[in-house]
């Protein structure tokens, strides 16, 4: 995955996404019932998020993946995510789209960037 260019002090995060039939989303939330314990025990501490778009086109819901650990993903947990994950669901229509981000890292907070609180 060419990760070794990532500035190590910034955090991967993995973002995927892949559509499925409207009529075959029982089977994956079934499937995804399955994954998760393998998933948590091959991949210790790893956080993840399944997703889907509200409403569906054409008969097809895109599903979102999001993938992070607190320390950041380590390209061999990269690796064995890809590796758990690349045929997986068995529902999916189309390939799987795999995108990498990273914490944007800068040295110093930019003086225009304010918090806010939320009240």
């Amino acid at each position: 995955m060419g990760l070794t260019t990532i500035d190590p002090r910034c955090r991967v995060e993995l973002y995927i996404y892949y559509r499925i039939a409207e009529a075959d989303a029982q089977a994956f939330a079934s499937e995804l019932d399955d994954l998760v314990p393998r998933l948590a025990a091959r991949c210790p501490g790893l956080r993840s998020r399944w997703l889907r778009r509200p409403e569906s086109r054409d008969g097809l819901l895109t599903i979102m993946e999001i993938h992070h650990h607190p320390d950041g993903l380590p390209e061999a947990m990269v690796t064995d995510i890809e590796e758990l994950l690349s045929s997986w669901p068995s529902t999916r229509i189309g390939p799987r789209h795999v995108e990498v981000f990273t914490e944007l890292f800068t040295e110093l907070p930019h003086p225009d960037v304010h918090r806010r609180s939320c009240d």
